[in-house]
């Protein structure tokens, strides 16, 4: 039974975090031929969440230029891991050699159940009075940042559906930019999410002037989610294009990233860094998807091993989210069991 609820974990965390730290330093390095190997090595359910703590670890140091034998230190962690995962029984397969690739667009939607989200009202409000605020700049630029997993797109969501919001902003754009920050893309998308059709014009000043026909003189939120353009160049093509269109002073752009050359690139005017989740925030998280009804009855015993294993989680809600999810099926001790024992979180 081991491997099956072992496989079990690995298959709902592994799916939703592999993929946040995995892209960041396939971007940030030149690293295909190392990641050719490591790909190969990728190939145990079990294993697979140790790489993404690994790569987690990779990605942060990334931006503080601290991770040059990173690499190497992840080949030789993963003969132990090896053999943790033979002792375990299990044995290789052949899809997560397709997931740790470069990935394609993210699409996110604007939208949020709210009543899912927890421990997020003091930012919200801390954002929502940052964009209410009179400033003397044509487009303001505000930052959400922090590391995959964190809640940075929840936030942003939130805060664009904030009834405060949409009466200081008369029209609100959400364009999901991921890998690819094209600026005639970005526009073209600005386009349809406004007409409600698909803006395919390769000629700028065709762009730009059909967004004047909505934007010209009106106070505008647009937020980028997702974004990962490091180059200042790219990013100045964005904006004077943006500035040309003519919105309202006041107008703002609210971006998302993990990257901190990305908002020294785009020269943000405000910074705004999303912590962990609160020990006891990251309970509740976890209450509402373990024990919510249909789930594993709330006894001592539950909650003193559902406590262990959250703390595990560091905070992050995608992780406590999705530990919670799995364990909301799983009605017996030994299950429960089985899980926090596993070498899995190692």
């Amino acid at each position: 039974m081991a491997d099956a609820f072992v496989a079990d974990l690995a298959s709902g965390l592994v799916r939703k975090l592999i993929s946040l730290a995995t892209e960041e330093v396939i971007q940030a390095w030149n690293l295909s031929e190392d990641l050719l190997t490591l790909r190969e090595r990728l190939k145990l359910k079990a294993v697979a969440h140790v790489a993404d703590v690994f790569m987690d670890q990779l990605a942060y140091e990334v931006t503080r230029q601290k991770a040059a034998n990173k690499i190497k230190t992840i080949h030789k962690s993963f003969d132990k891991i090896f053999k943790w995962a033979a002792d375990l029984g299990l044995q290789p397969i052949a899809q997560l050699s397709a997931t740790v690739q470069v990935r394609g667009i993210r699409h996110t939607a604007p939208f949020e159940d709210e009543t899912q989200v927890v421990g997020r009202d003091e930012d919200v409000s801390n954002l929502v009075h940052v964009l209410s605020e009179i400033h003397d700049e044509d487009l303001l630029v505000v930052a959400v940042a922090g590391m995959g997993g964190q809640g940075k797109t929840t936030l942003a969501r939130m805060v664009y559906n904030k009834d405060v919001v949409i009466n200081i902003f008369p029209k609100r754009i959400w364009v999901t930019v991921s890998d690819d920050f094209d600026f005639m893309k970005i526009l073209n998308q600005m386009v349809g999410s406004l007409t409600l059709t698909t803006s395919v014009l390769d000629n700028t000043e065709a762009v730009i002037k059909n967004l004047q026909k909505h934007l010209k003189g009106v106070k505008v939120l647009l937020v980028l989610d997702d974004v990962w353009n490091e180059k200042a160049d790219k990013w100045d093509s964005l904006m004077n294009s943006l500035l040309g269109v003519g919105c309202a002073k006041g107008s703002s752009i609210l971006v998302t990233t993990r990257n901190q050359e990305v908002i020294d690139a785009m020269q943000c005017s405000v910074c705004y860094r999303v912590e962990k989740l609160s020990e006891e925030y990251s309970w509740a998280l976890f209450k509402q998807r373990a024990f919510t009804h249909g789930g594993v009855l709330e006894t001592r015993e539950f909650v003193d091993l559902g406590r262990r294993m959250v703390e595990r989680c560091g905070g992050l809600p995608l992780a406590i989210k999705t530990l919670g999810g799995l364990l909301y099926s799983k009605k017996s001790e030994e299950e429960w069991l089985l899980i926090l024992n596993s070498e899995v979180w190692k």
